[in-house]
């Protein structure tokens, strides 16, 4: 597995795909990765990386962004969540821990595919249409955080509105020996997978095992369930209280002992990075020493819930997590200042659009 590494160019083998010319971003070191099969599972970057590769697939993929808004548990009076039908989607409001998180929209998009943000218009239409039907109604400024992200939906025409575009998978062979696969969603990621891997097989040219993704737990699923029963032994053994306990399960499953071990060789890793959030120092160390983690953002956007978690888009935080991540990452003092420094631009970013809706509420209000 590499990560910060860009796909920029196919080795080719008379009209066979042989592999890719890809570039580290990081030492800008160009790695020759052949294969006898190149999967390209791209999202809403296909459309781009087939033109790159010159390549004709038989689909393209439309850009519908969709936007979440996350409450406090106290901004919604409700024992259980809604699905509401809106003019052109559907809306959920959904409890989520101690919090509530409403969405989503489907809009078309054709901005930056590597920058999505919520606008003004994104967050008054959620709001507007949850208080169709919630009483007392929910206001701007309860707003915790936001979040937005981009569905890629397969399309024969790049004009249809994608409220009307499929959600289902489509996987293509465009040329010998490369096979991609787009659209889809989270919830058929395994049949996805499956689809996608038996058109590939049939490039290796030998009989193979039928898939049995079906039958594979997730990464520490197997023995989650035993392990919900020793909860209390658990605490009492590692000094964890029952409900930190409860978290870690709930987020690593059976690989709660990996966290356990760190804490163990560094008791100081028990503590929490923020008392208002449930998250372990240990989480964070874990980040980036089991999970791929190579920036602050990583942490807080991508391996942790913080950016829509905290109230500030976890800023106050930054400075901590990089103090605990940058050992392990081996960083300098200028690079540790550079990955906080690079969080704090995208919070600016992503802040403007919401700072602007809240600036117009209070002048409605006054």
């Amino acid at each position: 597995i590499a990560t910060r590494v860009s796909a920029e160019s196919l080795i080719r083998n008379g009209k066979r795909v042989a592999g890719v010319n890809a570039r580290d971003l990081v030492s800008g070191e160009m790695l020759a990765i052949k294969a006898t099969v190149t999967v390209m599972c791209a999202g809403v970057w296909s459309d781009e990386l087939h033109a790159n590769f010159d390549l004709k697939p038989g689909y393209n993929v439309t850009m519908s962004k969709g936007v979440h808004i996350v409450l406090p548990g106290s901004a919604i009076k409700s024992d259980a969540g809604i699905i509401l039908k809106t003019p052109v989607s559907v809306l959920f409001i959904i409890p989520w821990a101690d919090k509530w998180i409403v969405g989503t929209t489907d809009t078309p998009y054709t901005g930056d595919r590597a920058e999505t943000f919520a606008n003004r218009e994104d967050v008054q239409y959620i709001v507007d249409q949850a208080n169709r039907v919630l009483t007392p109604q929910i206001k701007i400024d309860e707003i915790i955080g936001v979040y937005a992200g981009l569905r890629p939906l397969v399309a024969n025409n790049k004009g249809s509105a994608t409220t009307k575009l499929s959600r289902e998978h489509t996987v293509d062979r465009p040329a010998p020996g490369f096979v991609s696969i787009a659209g889809g969603k989270y919830t058929t990621y395994r049949i996805m997978g499956r689809d996608v891997i038996d058109l590939a097989i049939n490039e290796l040219r030998k009989l193979s095992p039928e898939s049995v993704t079906e039958k594979l737990p997730l990464i520490g699923a197997d023995g989650y369930f035993a392990l919900v029963q020793q909860i209390e032994p658990i605490a009492d053994e590692s000094g964890l209280d029952s409900q930190t306990v409860t978290h870690l399960l709930n987020r690593y499953g059976s690989l709660i002992s990996e966290i356990l071990d760190l804490i163990k060789a560094d008791p100081s890793l028990a503590k929490k990075v923020d008392a208002n959030l449930p998250y372990l120092k240990a989480e964070i160390y874990y980040a980036v020493s089991h999970e791929g983690a190579r920036t602050v953002d990583d942490v807080i956007s991508r391996r942790t819930r913080i950016a829509f978690e905290a109230h500030n888009q976890g800023l106050d935080l930054a400075d901590a997590i990089a103090e605990i991540i940058a050992p392990v990452l081996g960083w300098s003092a200028k690079e540790r200042r550079a990955s906080v420094a690079a969080y704090e631009l995208l919070v600016e970013r992503e802040l403007a659009a919401l700072d602007e809706l809240l600036s117009q509420s209070e002048k409605v209000n006054s």
